[in-house]
């Protein structure tokens, strides 16, 4: 799997192009606004992504939605079931506390835990990692070569985890989904975070201070 990544966006935002080995299927994680610049960088590539997948509903994750819709109409935006009010909801999204006013359309899939998302010769598998939101997912990938891979959305960063200051989240929940969800993963894993630079499992394991509290 070939993974392109665009940090975008007033809030720094991650949103990945992946696309399969066989060159045939491809797919964007997360949709945050400014994403105009990915959207000229799968035209450029010949890229169609037949799948827009979100982590969870929050404003910097769905901000680019709309425009995601205008470009490619068949495309199909999926979110986790108990994400998918927050799509459409200014309040539950968090944009009208940040002074913004952010829509985006309906899903079309609604995801649940251990969904397989086929991407040409590739599979997305669909982990429940809830905690920032009740809705957070993570998608798991095993290549036919190379280590495993992970798009950790806002669950799990490097050396960071996500926050759990906004309604609806847990702070106790996402250690319990990082631990049995994510920590349960080969070392050499590597994680594509929702903000930041990739990591690995091995490296969070030993290393991110919020996994040594307790």
């Amino acid at each position: 799997m070939e993974v392109r990544r665009f940090e975008i966006g007033s809030f720094m935002t991650n949103c990945y192009v992946a696309t399969s080995d066989d060159g045939r299927a491809a797919a964007l994680i997360d949709a945050p606004e400014e994403i105009e610049r990915v959207i000229a960088y799968c035209d450029a590539s010949g890229i169609v992504p037949t799948m827009l997948i979100l982590t969870h509903g929050h404003v910097d994750h769905i901000g680019g939605c709309a425009a995601v819709k205008r470009r490619w109409a068949e495309i199909r935006l999926a979110v986790h079931g108990d994400d998918a009010a927050k799509l459409t909801s200014p309040i539950r999204n968090l944009s009208l506390l940040m002074g913004m006013n952010v829509k985006s359309p309906p899903a079309d899939v609604l995801l649940k835990e251990g969904d397989r998302i086929e991407l040409g010769d590739e599979t997305l598998e669909v982990l429940h990692t809830p905690g920032h939101t009740p809705g957070g997912i993570s998608l798991l990938a095993r290549p036919k070569s190379g280590p495993p891979i992970v798009f950790t959305g806002d669950a799990l960063f490097c050396e960071g985890i996500g926050r759990t200051d906004f309604p609806g989240a847990s702070h106790r929940t996402l250690l319990g989904s990082i631990r049995e969800k994510l920590l349960t993963l080969p070392n050499d894993t590597v994680c594509y975070p929702g903000h930041g630079p990739e990591t690995t499992i091995g490296r969070e394991r030993r290393g991110n201070p919020f996994l040594q509290e307790d």
